[in-house]
């Protein structure tokens, strides 16, 4: 009768303390099967872009990955893809918004040229040029060796030459090369003229005094040969006849 009756007294907690063993032991395997990034969604690059970023991706988890560990492994693999969002819908789905930079212009360096995206973005390197994106020349020497891809460039002036180039193209022309020849001008030549840019006006004024002068020739009542739009008020050299 008393062993019956210890085995009565002792039973239960002898139980719950087996099954929370049990728990202890299997939650943290749980845990970790379930919050890892099963499924991956990627908006943006190409089908085969998009397969290979989910095999990177897969097993990560989801608990402990930060945004910067994703584009860090990402960048690995496509050194210039740009990750413009990134967001884990627990408890294992994972949602990528990637945008793959294209080639913009080529910037000349003491070795050949540097493949530039519209933001800046080092997309490779080449020893020759191959249009028809414009090539960017500027007055100080730029090593070849000292860039790598998925580099942004860090010099301000290329930057805006860059900005300069995106608003010629919204307002219809071409540009064939953009000469930095000093600490104020940038220079960009299209098959119409010659637009001189400065470094340090806002580029918004200079965006609208073009777009203005644009507007005339377009019209008909403008055919120039070049316009610097550098100083306090548009200068602008008409065609000679």
């Amino acid at each position: 009768m008393r062993h019956k009756h210890l085995f009565k007294k002792y039973f239960i907690p002898s139980l719950i303390f087996f099954i929370g063993i049990c728990i202890g032991f299997s939650c943290p395997y749980y845990i970790n099967i379930t919050f890892r990034i099963q499924h991956v969604e990627v908006v943006g690059g190409t089908q085969e872009e998009r397969v290979m970023i989910s095999q990177l991706l897969k097993g990560l988890s989801t608990l402990t990955s930060q945004p910067s560990d994703i584009n860090t492994i990402i960048h690995m693999k496509f050194p210039v893809m740009q990750i413009k969002e990134s967001h884990i819908v627990f408890p294992n789905t994972l949602i990528l918004v990637v945008n793959d930079e294209k080639p913009f212009a080529y910037l000349t360096t003491d070795y050949g040229y540097l493949v530039l995206s519209k933001s800046g973005i080092i997309i490779r390197k080449e020893r020759s040029l191959i249009t028809p994106h414009p090539a960017i020349t500027f007055y100080q020497i730029i090593h070849h060796s000292e860039h790598q891809m998925g580099q942004r460039i860090e010099f301000t002036a290329i930057e805006r030459a860059l900005t300069f180039i995106a608003l010629l193209e919204d307002v219809g022309y071409q540009t064939e090369t953009v000469a930095i020849d000093s600490v104020d001008m940038i220079a960009c030549k299209t098959k119409g003229f010659e637009i001189a840019f400065s470094q340090s006006r806002s580029i918004e004024t200079q965006s609208y005094e073009v777009r203005q002068v644009v507007r005339q020739i377009k019209a008909g009542a403008l055919r120039i040969e070049r316009l610097d739009v550098r100083f306090d008020k548009p200068v602008v050299q008409l065609l000679q006849k």
